[in-house]
């Protein structure tokens, strides 16, 4: 990815991003995501989202990818993110309160 391409994909990420902050609760974030994204892209974000859950929980990674078919790539990404004690997902994740 070129430079150009580089600060244009940070410029309307941040643009995403500050946008799904101004939503008022999880449900329009959800209308938000489903608006946004494909039918493909929803199942693969949720895909990721349920393999760190696993990884949290400590199934082995290949356990995960036999019982999600997805390949020791995508989960080893997310062991990493999850060994990384300044991932927001991380502290997401360990940290229970977002369930209420």
């Amino acid at each position: 990815m070129d430079r150009n391409t580089q600060i244009e994909t940070t410029n309307h990420l941040h643009e995403i991003s500050s946008a799904i902050s101004k939503l008022k609760n999880a449900e329009h974030v959800e209308s938000f995501l489903t608006d946004l994204l494909t039918q493909s892209e929803l199942q693969d974000v949720v895909k990721r989202w349920k393999i760190l859950k696993l990884l949290k929980e400590n199934k082995s990674q290949r356990n995960i990818a036999q019982e999600l078919s997805v390949s020791l790539c995508k989960i080893t990404r997310g062991a990493k993110i999850l060994k990384n004690n300044k991932s927001i997902i991380r502290q997401t994740l360990f940290d229970e309160s977002w369930r209420r």
